[in-house]
Order: structure tokens, then sequence, then C-alpha cells
């Protein structure tokens, strides 16, 4: 019997197919149990049945679809419910995308650079710097010089400043979408993540992992909205944050009142006071952006 051989990784073109199937679902809402018919996928991104079969064994081996004998591949939940698969180039810029910041919160990175500097600096493909700064101009943190040169727009603590304001106009506003629905099963798991750190010994570096538990928390009531352009604004802020103090360990008092503040819009949410919810988003981002000035780098609304 011959050796087995280690898995070979999915090609590029096999994880850019897998995600575009994906985003081509998520835009037809699709529900659980739908099928997944090969020729169907072979016509609508015009390529060869190998690539599609690829895509589908990487999208079944996320867990996004599964088996059926005889009838190829289903949807294994609810499109919605599925996160967005990672592609090698999405990987790829978001490593630059952490290096870069991490250079910058440790003044690494000067306030003028050009993109070859960037490639050499971070040993980065100049594909993936020019797609790191393209989404860092959308974010309002750089803007593209003469030639081949790059620079960064403003100081961090006006940038989030003016993310506060932003943010205290959008976020309050989310709860109260016509279209808003609390997510049940995803509010019971985020209290419990919450008050477990809440409640566990503050040790080093407990800050810092509360950066996903707080991103998650106000991206995910941006996806209850039903509002898709304030998701991508919530989406957009998120990735704004990771940038300035995504590597800051927050301290221990500022995340115990923030987490304080989470329960309690989540309280509210779930008696059905939106209103109320509301209020308590104002006042929690107002009194994050207050302390911010205080505490640069990091913020923990």
């Amino acid at each position: 019997m011959a050796p087995k051989t280690a898995a070979q990784p999915p090609s590029r073109l096999q994880s850019e197919l897998a995600r575009r199937i994906l985003q081509m679902l998520k835009a037809q809402n699709a529900p659980a149990g739908h099928r997944l018919v090969e020729l169907d996928l072979c016509a609508a991104f015009n390529v060869s049945r190998t690539p599609i079969r690829g895509a589908l064994q990487l999208l079944a081996a996320e867990g996004v679809i599964s088996p059926r004998e005889g009838r190829g591949y289903v949807l294994a939940k609810a499109v919605q419910d599925i996160p967005e698969v990672a592609s090698g180039e999405d990987e790829e810029d978001t490593a630059l995308f952490a290096a870069m910041a991490d250079a910058r919160a440790r003044g690494k990175l000067p306030d003028q650079f050009t993109q070859q500097e960037l490639v050499r600096r971070f040993d980065a493909r100049l594909p993936s710097v020019m797609r790191v700064l393209r989404l860092l101009a959308e974010l309002g943190l750089v803007e593209r010089r003469p030639g081949n040169g790059w620079g960064f727009i403003a100081d961090s603590a006006r940038v989030l400043s003016e993310s506060y304001a932003f943010r205290r106009a959008l976020e309050p506003q989310m709860l109260l979408q016509p279209g808003f629905k609390l997510d049940r099963t995803w509010s019971d798991k985020t209290r419990a993540v919450h008050e477990k750190l809440r409640r566990k010994p503050w040790r080093p570096g407990d800050g810092a992992d509360f950066h996903a538990i707080n991103a998650d928390f106000h991206e995910q009531l941006a996806r209850c909205s039903g509002n898709r352009a304030m998701l991508k604004a919530a989406q957009q802020q998120n990735q704004l944050r990771d940038f300035l103090s995504g590597q800051w360990d927050y301290p221990m008092d500022q995340v115990h009142g923030a987490i304080d503040d989470h329960l309690e819009i989540l309280a509210a949410l779930e008696a059905g006071y939106a209103d109320k919810a509301a209020a308590l988003m104002l006042h929690h981002l107002t009194t994050s952006a207050s302390q911010s000035q205080k505490d640069q780098p990091g913020t923990t609304a």
C-alpha cells in the first residue's frame, strides 16, 4: 500500500472561489439546507468543475456546507450565521496590517514612507502593501503623497476623538432601528464571556484579551440592527481601533467598567427597552471618549 501523503493546502484560486461562493450565498440570503449545484457554480464563476470542487471541499472543511449522498453539498446553517472565509490574500493582508499597527504604536513607523520601504521593512509583497494602504486610506489614517509616497494624516488622539464623535451618532441609533432583532444565542454567549472575565483574577494581558470581546460586542449589535450600512460602518470603526489600539493592554478598572456597561445594555435590550439601551450606549461611548483623552493610546468602548 502506498504511503499516505499530507493533504495539499488549497490553491489561491480555490480559496478565492470559496470566498466568492459564500459572498454569493450571503447576497441570496440562502437558508440552511440550500443545495449547491456544481454546474451552476461553474457557470456563475466561469471556471471548470475541478476548482469548484476544491472550493466546495474547503467550505465543507470549514463547516459551512455538508455533503449529502447523491446530492452534492447543502448549507449547514443559515448563511447569515456563517463568518466570511478568509483567503490567502486576506491572511497576508491581516498580518501586514497588524505588523504596521505594532510598528506605528512603538514609534517605528514614521509619518512619511514609501510603498517600497514597507515592502522591505515588513518583507511583504507589493500587492499586499497596496491593499493595506488603500484600507488605511479608507479609514482616514493615511493619504497618498507625490510619487510613491504615503503619510499618516493626523495623530492618534485626533483620529480617536473623531471616531468617538461618529460612533456616538451611529451606535445608539443602531439599537433603535425598526429591523433590530437581538440574537439571543449570541447575547447569552457574550454575557457568559463578559461575566467570566469580570470574575476572574486579573492578570497582565487580560486587558488585551478584552479588545476582541469588545469589538465583537459592538459589531454584533450592528448586525442585529438589520441595517447593512450601519454594520459596515461599525466594522470600519473596529478596523480603525484595531490599528490604533489593538496592541494596548487596557487597565482593570476600565475593562470592568466597560463590561458593566455592556451587560447593562444587553439587559435593557433583552427586556425590550430599546430607548433605554440607546441611552446607555450613548453614555458608555461618551464616558469612554472622555477616558481616552487621558489614557492614550487605547480605549475600552
